[in-house]
C-alpha cells in the first residue's frame, strides 16, 4: 500500500466532438472542487458505473455523504460517447463466440438484465429523456459466410433458452429500408438509448447525499484511512473510495498488464428531412449489429439521425487524439455509401471516438482491491448495461450487503495477464489489422 502520495499519469482529455452530446441542449454542469472535503464514500468516474454506484450507496445509505469526481463534463467522456446498446445477452467483441458455456453465459445475462432494470427504474422515477426504447437488435450479415456466423449465434441462443428469430432479405430490407444485408437475426431484450442524454440524466437526479463535481480529474492519491484524493485545487479525504473509470484504473495501480485500451470511432449525420425519410423507407428507428466484430455497426435514431461506427485503433496510453479523424470519416462515409447508396445528399455532422477496455479473456475486474478501496472496471465495450449492473453491485458490497449476483461477481475470474510490452501492443494491432482484412462487406 501506497505511503505516499502517488501521481496519476492518464486523465481522460476529449475534444468536444460528440454527436450524442452536442446535440442536447447545453447542460447546467456541476462546479469543479475547490478547497478539501470529507465523505463517507469517494466514487472516481461518472459513467454508467458510478453513477449506478452512487445511487444506489445513497439508497442503502441516506446518512453517508457520497463524493462523486468526473474528469470531465458527465456525458464528455467515454460513457456519452457509444452506441447507445444495452445488451442483455452475452456478446464477446473480439470473436465471433457470442456464447461459451451454458452456466456462465446464464449468469452474464441475469447480471446484465439487472443492470437494464436497474437503469430502466432510474429512468421511470424522473421521466429522464434519454429515447428509451425496449426495440432490440439487429445482427445483419451482408454475405453467407457472414450468415453462417449468425447461425451458430442462433445455435448458442436456442441452447440458452433465449428468443430469437431469423430475418431474411426482405425482412432486413423491410426493417432498415437497405438492400444491402444478406440476412439477420433479431434479439428483443437490447435497450436503445441516447447514452449521453442518459448519464448526464442520471447525473441531474442524484440523491441529496451525493455531491458531485465535474471537471475535477483526481492527480494524485494514497490509500489508507482515511484515503486521500488531491485534485487540480483541492482534496478529497473518505473512508472507501469507488474505482469506477474503466481502464484509468491503471493509473490508479490496478489491473496492470491486464488491460487492453483501443478506441472506436463513429459518424452521426444530420437529422433526415421528411423526404429523405420517405426515400429510405424501413422503420423509424433500430440498431444493428455486425456479424463480424470488425464490421460498421449502425442506428437511425428516433431524432432520425443515420449513425456508423466502424473502425478500431489500438491506443495503450489511453489517450485520444483527432489526429486521423479526417481518415476515419472517409472510412466511415465507404461505409455509408454502401449502405445508404439513395442519401448521397445527406452528410455526416459529428465524427469522434471513445476509449474502450477490454481483457484478453472477456472477464472484468470486481471486489476490493485495497483496503476500503473498490473497483469495477473493464467491462469489455459493454458498458451500459455492464457498467450499470457493477456499480450497483459494487456499491452493496461496499456496504456489506450479500446476494447470488453479487457471489457470482466477485467469484469470476479477472482480466487475464497479457504478454509483456510491447509484444501485448503489437498482438493488439496484428489482431486489429486481421479483423479489418477479413470483415470485407461487413465494414
Amino acid at each position: 500500500m501506497p505511503d505516499q502520495m502517488q501521481p496519476v499519469q492518464s486523465l481522460p482529455d476529449y475534444a468536444n466532438d460528440c454527436g450524442w452530446y452536442n446535440n442536447l441542449p447545453q447542460p447546467a454542469v456541476s462546479a469543479p472542487l475547490h478547497g478539501s472535503v470529507t465523505a463517507d464514500i469517494a466514487i472516481i468516474g461518472a459513467g454508467f458505473t458510478g453513477l449506478a454506484a452512487a445511487r444506489r450507496l445513497a439508497e442503502l445509505a441516506p446518512d453517508k455523504h457520497i463524493v462523486l469526481l468526473d474528469a470531465m463534463a458527465v456525458g464528455m467522456a467515454s460513457a456519452g460517447r457509444n452506441s447507445g446498446f444495452m445488451i442483455d445477452l452475452p456478446h464477446a467483441l473480439n470473436s465471433h463466440s457470442y456464447t461459451t458455456d451454458l452456466s456462465h453465459d446464464h449468469n452474464i445475462i441475469a447480471f446484465n438484465r439487472s443492470g437494464i432494470a436497474y437503469a430502466k427504474s432510474i429512468v421511470k422515477q424522473h421521466n429522464i429523456a434519454c429515447d428509451w426504447s425496449e426495440s432490440g437488435k439487429i445482427h445483419g450479415a451482408t454475405s453467407a459466410n457472414g450468415a453462417k456466423s449468425l447461425d451458430s449465434y442462433g445455435q448458442g441462443l436456442a441452447a440458452l433458452g433465449e428468443p430469437f428469430s431469423h430475418l431474411s432479405r426482405q425482412q432486413m430490407q423491410d426493417t432498415t429500408g437497405l438492400n444491402y444485408y444478406h440476412s439477420g437475426v433479431f434479439t428483443p431484450g437490447t435497450v436503445l438509448i441516447q447514452p449521453a442524454a442518459f448519464v448526464r440524466g442520471c447525473a441531474q437526479n442524484l440523491p441529496a447525499n451525493v455531491t458531485l463535481y465535474e471537471n475535477t480529474p483526481v492527480t494524485a492519491y494514497q490509500w489508507g484511512r482515511p484515503n486521500l484524493l488531491t485534485t487540480p485545487h483541492g482534496q478529497v479525504r473518505a473512508d472507501q473510495v469507488l474505482l469506477c473509470n474503466n481502464g484509468f484504473a491503471q493509473a490508479f495501480g490496478e489491473q496492470k498488464g491486464r488491460l487492453v485500451h483501443v478506441c472506436t470511432y463513429a459518424s452521426m449525420t444530420a437529422a433526415m428531412t421528411v423526404e429523405q425519410q420517405q426515400r429510405l423507407g424501413g422503420d423509424q428507428s433500430w440498431g444493428l449489429i455486425p456479424a463480424h466484430p470488425a464490421g460498421a455497426t449502425i442506428r437511425r435514431t428516433p431524432d432520425q439521425r443515420l449513425l456508423v461506427r466502424s473502425v478500431i485503433t489500438c491506443n495503450p496510453k489511453l489517450s485520444y487524439r483527432r489526429i486521423n479523424m479526417a481518415k476515419v470519416k472517409a472510412q466511415h462515409q465507404l461505409s455509408y455509401q454502401r449502405r445508404f447508396s439513395a442519401l448521397p445528399d445527406l452528410k455526416f455532422e459529428h465524427t469522434w471516438g471513445g476509449l474502450l477496455c477490454l481483457s484478453g479473456n472477456e472477464a472484468s475486474y470486481f471486489g476490493q482491491c485495497q483496503e476500503g478501496v473498490y473497483a469495477a472496471v473493464c467491462q469489455n465495450g459493454l458498458g451500459v448495461a455492464r457498467g450499470t449492473a457493477a456499480g450497483k453491485l459494487l456499491a452493496e458490497m461496499a456496504l456489506g450487503h450479500d446476494s447470488e449476483l453479487l457471489r457470482q461477481q466477485v467469484n469470476q475470474g479477472g482480466p487475464s495477464w497479457l504478454p509483456p510490452k510491447p509484444l501485448s501492443d503489437w498482438a493488439v494491432k496484428a489482431t486489429l489489422m486481421m479483423y479489418k482484412m477479413r470483415a470485407g462487406r461487413e465494414a
